[in-house]
């Protein structure tokens, strides 16, 4: 291990945060519609939307319900709890 020397003044950086979903922003009976980017299946989007919204309820005590939506070519989260 090497430590470095004590520096002052300097800045810390700002944090760029990579929020991909905006389940921090849904109230309860809020929905939205994610859609598939491309050469991306609606069921592999939904593999991946579905967890995502679990863990993030998971972690906030928050309840969501995900469904893939045909003909909107999507797939539909809603908050329910």
């Amino acid at each position: 291990m090497k430590i470095g020397k004590i520096e002052k003044k300097v800045e810390i950086p700002a944090v760029h945060s990579k929020v991909k979903y905006p389940w921090h922003e849904m109230q309860v009976g809020d929905s939205v519609l994610i859609k598939p980017g491309k050469e991306q299946s609606l069921f592999d989007l939904k593999r991946k939307v579905g967890p995502a919204a679990r863990y993030y309820g998971d972690k906030t005590s928050r309840v969501f319900k995900t469904l893939a939506d045909h003909e909107s070519d999507g797939v539909r989260v809603w908050r329910t709890k």
